[in-house]
């Protein structure tokens, strides 16, 4: 079996979403939600080495792991596992001799945990990657809900681990594939689309994030960030999930005339936000504003936005509308209080039905 380096395998590797190349040791990072690629080759088994970086310290408690799955040509995940420090190889397949196709994901979220690929070795050959056919390209944009977070936990009470996020079947996820889409994902949890007007804490913003590869992976491992090559990845639909955190410091201020301001400061940098995406993305993209199915109180300033960014720009490529809320009776909860897999599935279905009339041809039916 020949081992290929990361730097060898370009022309054999589909990748998804925003990856990055790192000289400094020879790596192909993926970080965020669903990035990854899609390999084929011959023989009976595939391995990959991977280097993990984890989220916290030994001596503070669990750190956190990343995830990954392992999808067939059908996009159903034929196996998990979590990446544990390393280097380490982890078997990708092993089954009958032929010509496979597999699609290496990540599960787990960017800021819970890092990975890298370093090599690849086939137990026959691998294949060139084909040129992708056009297919409808779609990013989505968000926080936990976006990221699946505890998606697949077993109660509210659940704490978080990163082996019970699936950002395979998350909602954008799942509305993608129904849509027959390639996706990206950009999501962070406890990310708001930009810092309070009084900070009080050093957490990015998506303002700050979204111009970016991947600004998270490259702080945590102390590199240069690199900005995303808009222009290179052309996305036919950008749906943006935000505004569930942006309400904490409108509603945790005792003083009122504070919260005013806030409240006020939201509406400007949604605006200046929907703008910065218009602009990466180039006039043909269509931009959807959600919020749900959480919370509800910054909506109606999100849809006075958009109403007032449409007329005052003319730009008609925007829509906004609410994701239906948690049914709680027949869908319950996932850790701390997050939308649980039932409904995960269920938003999955409601978007892509949504969208489709909107998107055009060649999107699923």
């Amino acid at each position: 079996m020949t081992p290929y380096s990361a730097h060898q395998l370009s022309p054999f590797l589909h990748p998804h979403g925003r990856t990055w190349f790192d000289p400094s040791i020879g790596a192909l990072w993926f970080n965020w939600t669903c990035s990854g690629f899609t390999i084929t080759f011959t023989g009976k088994t595939l391995r990959a080495k991977i280097l993990a970086i984890g989220d916290g310290k030994e001596s503070d408690g669990p750190v956190a792991y990343p995830c990954l799955g392992v999808a067939d040509e059908n996009g159903e995940l034929s196996q998990r596992f979590r990446c544990t420090g390393g280097p380490l190889w982890y078997t990708l397949f092993s089954g009958e001799e032929g010509t496979h196709t597999l699609r290496l994901t990540k599960l787990s979220e960017n800021q819970f945990g890092r990975t890298a690929l370093l090599c690849l070795e086939a137990g026959g050959q691998l294949l060139p990657a084909k040129a992708p056919k056009r297919r409808l390209s779609m990013e989505f944009i968000g926080d936990s809900i976006t990221c699946g977070f505890g998606n697949e936990a077993p109660h509210r009470d659940s704490l978080f681990d990163t082996g019970e996020e699936n950002g395979w079947d998350t909602w954008a996820a799942r509305a993608a594939r129904e849509l027959n889409a390639e996706f990206s994902m950009v999501s962070v949890s406890g990310i708001s689309v930009a810092k309070p007007k009084y900070p009080k804490d050093s957490f990015p913003s998506m303002e700050e994030v979204y111009p970016y590869t991947d600004l998270l992976g490259a702080q945590r491992l102390e590199r240069e960030p690199e900005l995303w090559q808009f222009s290179s990845h052309p996305k036919d639909a950008v749906v943006i999930n935000l505004g569930t955190n942006d309400v904490n410091p409108v509603r945790f201020y005792s003083d009122l005339g504070a919260a005013g301001e806030e409240e006020l400061w939201f509406s400007q940098r949604y605006r200046a936000f929907l703008e910065q995406v218009r602009r990466l993305n180039g006039p043909r993209a269509q931009i959807f504003c959600t919020l749900g199915p959480l919370e509800y109180y910054l909506y109606d300033n999100i849809k006075t936005v958009v109403e007032e960014y449409k007329r005052d720009t003319g730009d008609q490529r925007v829509k906004c509308f609410k994701l239906i809320g948690v049914n709680l009776e027949t869908e319950g909860w996932g850790a701390i209080s997050h939308p649980s897999m039932k409904t995960h599935l269920r938003l999955g279905r409601e978007l892509a039905a949504r969208l489709r009339p909107l998107l055009g041809e060649g999107c699923g039916a």
